[in-house]
């Protein structure tokens, strides 16, 4: 059975050893290396459920706010402060210092029913069991990492891979990704985007007014950086709220959003 169970493709197609079993038989043994082994058979109909979730969560959400900055703690304060204003997609990009602690704080603080916590500017695959760790349900990239897709997919993370062009979305798309980041926005057009039947959303430089614009014309949801979480997270001091204007600005965005699903 155990043998059966190393080789089938599928769970329970020609053995009834479940997962649970075999990883406690596995974790038994020694190897030369001194480490314990457990093999993980995975379940794919349960991943792929975990990620058309996240996918409709995204959906639902409207907008990611993505965090971006040099300041762990006025981002993770930032993030709280979108959460109650009735953020529910959050982003914390990896090229900020400590973005997986912030992270990881996140999901701690936040309702994991209510907020979802994900990663940007992914762009090493060898990250993805950090960043799954770390508590990410989603991860954004620039581009389209090699392998990027079929890796985050496989750990049930939602991939969302960055696409500059048509050829660079119909590529992303035939390899597996349920929705493209088109970046920049400022290189794409609605029109463009008439006959795209997969989800796509639009990052970098949309604002508090091209939001809608984007929302109209099909977007799945957008990603907004500095128009919504405020210019601040790079300053060095300790935080006291944002700027006014600012805050004023996304507790409007977040309104509007709410506004339209009433009306939906």
């Amino acid at each position: 059975d155990l043998l059966a169970a190393l080789c089938q493709n599928t769970v329970g197609d020609v053995s009834t050893v479940t997962r649970e079993e075999l990883d406690e038989f596995e974790s038994k043994r020694e190897f030369s290396s001194g480490r314990h082994r457990v093999l993980i058979i995975p379940d794919e109909s349960r991943d792929e459920g975990g990620i058309e979730s996240r996918l409709n969560r995204l959906r639902d959400a409207g907008v990611i706010a993505i965090l971006r900055g040099h300041n762990p703690q006025r981002m993770h304060q930032r993030g709280l402060a979108l959460a109650q204003m009735g953020c529910t997609a959050i982003e914390v990009t990896l090229d900020s210092p400590h973005a997986l602690e912030i992270v990881r704080g996140l999901r701690q603080d936040l309702d994991a029913n209510e907020v979802m916590i994900g990663v940007g500017t992914l762009l090493d695959v060898e990250m993805i069991d950090r960043c799954l760790d770390a508590g990410a349900e989603f991860a954004l990239s620039p581009t389209n990492p090699d392998g990027m897709i079929a890796k985050c997919h496989a750990a049930g993370l939602l991939a969302v891979p960055g696409v500059a062009s048509m050829a660079e979305l119909d590529a992303a798309l035939t390899e597996g990704a349920h929705l493209a980041k088109l970046f920049p926005s400022t290189d794409w057009s609605p029109e463009q985007l008439t006959r795209v039947a997969s989800p796509w959303m639009p990052v970098g430089g949309v604002n508090e007014e091209s939001i809608w614009d984007w929302l109209d014309a099909g977007a799945w949801c957008v990603g907004m950086g500095t128009h919504l979480c405020g210019s601040d997270l790079n300053e060095g001091a300790e935080y006291e709220g944002w700027l006014e204007n600012e805050e004023r600005r996304a507790r409007g965005i977040f309104m509007e959003l709410q506004h339209r699903r009433n009306n939906a």
